[in-house]
């Protein structure tokens, strides 16, 4: 966490049985709870960097989230479409990152979000009115959107409550797997004990982690039992093809060349343009919160993250979700696939539009900043609002939207979803370390819709072989249709 932030102690009471050294249940207040639901509002990729480092030397994994977040980190600045493209995948930005600085730990050290417009806009008046939330965006002039603007806007928290649990509970009761209930029986209980932790981020990076490694992650954070080391989970095969009824246009599919084993019958990689890619990389954006709803079901669990969910949907004033039915919302510049194929589980919010004003001037010299209010009352009667709209930061200089990696560029995904730029060495050496001849790999050609890419993003939480289980389940049941979406490409005749 950033040395800058005061060192936050929480106090918990936990009712401990001593004979089996497990965790009962902990009285917490209202703190407590919010950075425990706080967890379920963070990105993927955000979860995936604060437990690679809380653990150093052994990261926990989630599923293939890992390696599609080592891809981004690895992959050369070259092949992104923008520096900001790289960026905003490495710190994945949340809608709820406002609520989450205001809670009294903060696990994620993510900086707030700021907006940078052309010094000549800020300074003069001229030149493009927009703005974007990375200081590596370029204007339409060409010049670095690096002048950081100030936002007057109402901050702070809620009179009388928390960040996300409603301000009339102030204490709470919380099972050992995380079943979170307002306190009311805890004065009858004889054995209390007080816990202090003068380290309190890594306490709670470990229970981060403990929430997808353990059925008691209370027991195993505050009594340092050490749990599984693994992720748990029971999971359900995946759903029948058609069983959602989602429907994808004819021009909303992604083509992939899967190169599948022969005897065994699983991919080995899949040969994909940017637009599979794009795809792939939102799925770091997208809050852990949203992720369950997609995967559970079914019987379907994973760790303790399940009882966390429910309790926040039922405590929570207003967990950040617009209307859009069972649809998580990202934040607007992680738009960027033209198909369309995660609107089933995605859509991100309309960036707001600002007005800029004068707040101070003197001589020659003024200041300006930022406010959301088209009626806002201005400091000098000869100022004007001036609203400024956002531009999209993984474009250059213009308002075309763009995907994180550049066009043209041909890649190749491994099963467990490990993305690197396609070229005959590379794959030359994975077939050579795993001792596969040509002759018993075959190529095969996918067409991804809506349905699939649902139970990609299932596969790739649950298991290490995302493309296989996501996409090859499919074949049953689309063999039996006249246009199937996998079917054997071609020989070419030379």
């Amino acid at each position: 966490m950033s040395e800058d932030l005061a060192k936050p102690v929480m106090s918990l009471k936990l009712l401990i049985d001593q004979e089996k050294n497990k965790v009962v249940f902990a009285e917490a207040g209202e703190d407590f709870v919010d950075v425990l639901f706080s967890f379920l509002t963070l990105p993927m990729g955000t979860i995936v960097r604060l437990l690679e480092t809380h653990q150093k030397s052994k990261s926990v994994p989630i599923g293939c989230f890992n390696n599609i977040y080592a891809s981004v980190a690895s992959m050369a600045m070259k092949h992104f479409s923008t520096e900001a493209s790289k960026q905003m995948l490495m710190y994945p930005g949340s809608l709820n990152q406002d609520k989450c600085q205001k809670t009294k730990l903060r696990i994620d050290d993510s900086q707030a979000p700021k907006c940078f417009m052309c010094p000549m806009f800020v300074r003069s008046g001229k030149c493009s009115k927009e703005y974007s939330n990375f200081n590596t965006s370029r204007c339409s002039c060409g010049n670095l959107m690096n002048e950081v603007i100030q936002f007057q806007g109402e901050g702070g928290r809620a009179s009388g409550g928390g960040v996300f649990v409603k301000s009339d509970h102030t204490s709470f009761m919380i099972t050992d797997d995380l079943k979170v209930e307002v306190n009311s029986v805890m004065s009858s209980l004889k054995l209390l004990q007080e816990l202090g932790y003068p380290n309190c981020d890594k306490l709670v990076t470990a229970l981060l982690e403990c929430l997808f490694t353990s059925d008691t992650p209370l027991t195993d954070t505050f009594l340092k039992k050490k749990g599984s080391g693994g992720i748990k989970r029971i999971l359900s095969p995946p759903a029948s093809s058609g069983e959602e009824g989602w429907e994808s246009k004819a021009d909303q599919t992604i083509t992939l060349n899967a190169y599948v084993r022969k005897k065994e019958g699983n991919i080995m990689y899949v040969e994909c343009g940017e637009d599979f890619v794009d795809l792939l990389f939102t799925f770091l954006a997208i809050p852990l919160e949203s992720v369950w709803g997609f995967i559970s079901g079914n019987g379907n669990t994973l760790g303790c993250i399940g009882n966390l969910c429910k309790s926040f949907k039922e405590l929570t004033a207003d967990s950040g979700r617009e209307a859009s039915g069972s649809k998580c919302v990202i934040p607007h510049y992680y738009k960027c696939h033209e198909k369309k194929l995660l609107d089933v589980v995605t859509t991100t919010h309309k960036p707001p539009t600002y007005y800029r004003f004068v707040s101070f001037s003197v001589n020659h010299f003024r200041e300006y900043c930022l406010t959301d209010k088209s009626d806002k009352r201005l400091v000098y009667a000869w100022d004007k609002l001036v609203p400024v709209t956002s531009i999209d930061p993984k474009s250059e200089g213009n308002n075309n939207s763009a995907g994180f990696v550049k066009k043209g560029t041909k890649f190749m995904v491994t099963d467990d979803l490990i993305i690197t730029p396609s070229n005959s060495a590379s794959v030359l050496g994975m077939l050579k370390d795993k001792q596969i001849s040509l002759e018993d790999v075959e190529c095969r050609v996918i067409c991804i819709k809506q349905e699939e890419v649902m139970k990609l993003l299932r596969a790739s939480v649950v298991t290490f072989s995302a493309l296989s289980s996501g996409l090859l389940a499919l074949e049953s049941a689309s063999t039996s249709v006249p246009e199937s979406r996998f079917y054997k490409k071609p020989k070419i005749e030379t």
